[in-house]
């Protein structure tokens, strides 16, 4: 009922291919033209955020970049289980993922969500929540 019509799949698909792609050049410019703004919601969740909680405690895209291409090191990511919904302008996905430094072996593994906004025919991350899996 809200599979994507065989246009806008391609185009999420290339995204996501954008999305592990840019993380392995250390692209972060790359990476970021596929964000809808950089004060998205995005942000691992590991731990209860608290009653207190609040948009400014999942606006963690910096973070995630000093992470991934500030920190000097370089990493890789790949997907897989991949489901794609899509009503609209509006779309979701989920997915497993798997990171690791570009000459080990994959060691991070863990479930993630990302919302996509369809923005001047592109689609775009609107927000991205992810957690690890447990060892």
């Amino acid at each position: 009922m809200n599979a994507p019509s065989t246009d806008d799949l391609a185009l999420i698909q290339q995204l996501l291919a954008q999305y592990t792609g840019s993380v392995t050049d250390g692209d972060a410019r790359r990476f970021e033209s596929q964000l809808l703004d950089l004060n998205i919601p995005f942000s691992g969740v590991a731990k209860d955020f608290g009653a207190s909680a609040g948009l400014a405690n999942v606006q963690n895209y910096q973070g995630f970049k000093q992470a991934i291409f500030g920190s000097g090191k370089r990493y890789k990511q790949r997907f897989s289980n991949v489901k794609i919904e899509q009503v609209g302008l509006l779309a979701q996905v989920s997915l497993d993922y798997e990171t690791a430094l570009q000459d080990e072996a994959y060691s991070g593994k863990g479930w993630k969500v990302l919302h996509l906004l369809k923005v001047g025919g592109h689609w775009k991350i609107a927000s991205e929540f992810y957690v690890g899996y447990p060892k």
